[in-house]
This record gives C-alpha cells, structure tokens and sequence, in this order.
C-alpha cells in the first residue's frame, strides 16, 4: 500500500480506487483493530449498561457492571449469532437463537443442553474483549495487546491542559446522526483540511480568520486551529501556555482513525466516523457543554449549516470518485498537511 510520497511537495493522493474498490476498504477497516478507537461516552451508560458500538466493522458491545466498563465482542461463541442490536438495561447478555448466556464482561454463564460436551466451558467460549480506558467521561478501547495510550492522547492531553474537562456536561439536544452516501475516508479527507472554507463555509468564514489558519501533525491526530476575527468569543487561554495571546476560537482535533474532538469556548464537539459500507458512512454528533451561555455563537454555533454544507462536499465527491476520468491530485503544501498525513498513516 506504500503509496503516497512522504515529501508532500511531490506526493500525489490516493487513488481513486481506494474511495470505490471494496478489496481496498475491508483492507483499510483492519486498521481499526491497531490502534485505539473513540467507544462512547459514559453518559451512554447511564440510562442502559449494554450498548452495541463498533471497532470498524467488528461488532462489539459497551457495557457497565459496577464502576467497570467493558467492550465486548458482540458475537455468540456457539454459532456467530448477534447477541445484541439495541441498547439494554439487564444484569446478563444472553444470546437469542439458542440462549448462551454472558455476564457482562464476557465471561460464559450458562449454557443449554451442552451437559456431557467435554472440555467445555473453555476460554474460548467467553466472548474476545478490549481494553478499555476512561479519558475524561470519554471511553476508548483497543483490541491491540501493545498499544500505549498515554501515547496516543498525549498531544492532545498537553495542548488542551487549560481546558477543564470536569464541567462538561452532555446536550442530548446537541446530539445527531447522520447517514451519508460516501467512503468514510473522503469525510475524513474534508475535515483534514480549511483549504474549503471560504468557498463552502460562508458563515464560518465570517468569523474565523482564514489567513491565520494552522494546521500541526502529530503522531497519530492533526490539530487544526482556527482564530477569530476581532470581536468574536474566543478561548481564554492562560499565561505560560504556548498559545496565551492568540484569538483561538476553535481547536479542531483529528485522531486516528475515525474520531473529531473540536473544542470551542463552550464546549466539545464530537464527530464520530462509522463505516457502513464502501459508499456508506454513518456520522455520530455529540455534544458536550461547559459554558452554556456562549452555545450557538462563534466558531462552533451553526454546527448543522456547516454540516451539511460539507456532507453535500463529500457525497458530491464520492460520485467524482466513480469517473473513470479522474484517477488521482495533488496536495497543496500549505493547507493539505493533514490529509497527506491520513493518507500516509492510511498506506504506510
């Protein structure tokens, strides 16, 4: 898959092929299994403690027992059935083609009519689990067995140390989901770069300002910083931090492979990118509040106008995609930083 040139000033995108051919995006969800993935919210939890979530096109289950969280397989160790595909409230999960029952942190617990099966119950008929880390209410899991995360939210854990997490507090009305005629990797590519902005976000251009615009690469996130435009709310960034001084009114995170975090001054906004198939992505909104009374102003107030501005973006590209016309671009050096970053993370 080496194909993106490290040097951008000579890369050229990826293939078309890679937004159309289903070999390439079943290729391309195994990378999902590497690393960390955005899970949920413990909010989630709170009115049901079994969820079923995704790790690219693995189908898992979140659930609570206690103060614990698990992610779990959501597939029945007998014969492979979905043991789940809504959210419960219920002390067990129990299968419902031949009931096989789990506790909820995967571990087998009964079993119809299997009296005299030799070596059973064995390991392998409790359900395969994740690890699973609380980053700020935020719950990641990573089916890897080497992976740091510390690691991987450190960027973020560092850049955003002024931010305090501890008053957020979830707006369910802040919450959407979108469904999207187009590859999950062509949302990402839009979002990874404020080249745009100008031609397709009118309203959002009138409040940024568009020449101060920043783009930094990290291991595994790019950070995208917009600044105000004089007069509009902004963070109140302290004394000693390398951004005191600036007019930041949006801090737009990316972190590998498929989770946006954008900070505003009232709040989080989170964008989740859940592949459906190699036309169809889901989109999941939530929303996370500290300062109710800047909500709906600056940078992060028309949410669903930019939305939908850059859905009609990615679903126009996804059938450009098609032509058998078009085959691959180029990256512009100044502002496409970090979608040759995606890509290069994508191939390497």
């Amino acid at each position: 898959m080496g194909v993106i040139h490290p040097d951008i000033t000579k890369a050229e995108t990826l293939p078309s092929e890679f937004y159309t051919n289903e070999g390439n995006y079943l290729s391309l969800l195994q990378k999902f299994s590497s690393t960390w993935n955005f899970i949920g919210l413990e909010s989630m939890l709170d009115q049901n403690n079994i969820v079923p979530v995704e790790i690219g096109n693995i189908p898992m289950l979140l659930t609570k027992s206690g103060t614990e969280y698990y992610c779990i397989s959501n597939v029945c160790t007998h014969r492979g059935m979905l043991l789940c595909d809504d959210n419960k409230d219920s002390s067990s999960i129990r299968c419902p083609y031949h009931g096989r029952t789990f506790s909820l942190s995967g571990k087998i617990k009964h079993m119809p009519e299997f009296k005299g099966v030799e070596n059973f119950p064995s390991p392998d008929d409790d359900l395969p689990a994740a690890k699973v880390i609380n980053w700020h209410g935020l719950l990641f899991a990573s089916l890897s067995t080497d992976d740091d995360f510390e690691q991987y939210i450190d960027a973020i854990d560092e850049r955003m140390s002024f931010f305090d997490f501890s008053k957020l507090v979830r707006d369910n009305q802040l919450d959407r989901l979108h469904n999207l005629s187009a590859n999950w990797l062509l949302y990402i590519d839009n979002y990874l770069e404020g080249f745009h902005i100008p031609y397709v976000h009118k309203a959002l251009n009138s409040v940024i300002d568009y020449s101060k615009y920043q783009t930094e690469l990290f291991d595994k996130s790019v950070l995208q910083i917009g600044e105000g435009q004089e007069g509009e709310v902004c963070f109140d960034i302290p004394l000693g931090h390398q951004d005191y001084g600036r007019n930041i009114a949006a801090y737009y995170w990316w972190i590998f492979p498929n989770l946006m975090l954008n900070f505003y001054p009232w709040g989080i906004s989170i964008n989740v990118v859940l592949p459906q198939d190699v036309g169809k992505t889901k989109i999941a909104y939530f929303g996370l509040v500290s300062d109710p009374s800047k909500v709906g102003i600056g940078a992060g107030g028309e949410l669903d106008t930019v939305e939908h501005e850059d859905q009609w973006i990615v679903e126009s590209c996804n059938r450009g995609m098609k032509s058998r016309l078009y085959k691959r671009g180029r990256y512009s050096p100044t502002m496409e930083k970090g979608v040759h970053h995606f890509h290069r993370l994508l191939t390497e």
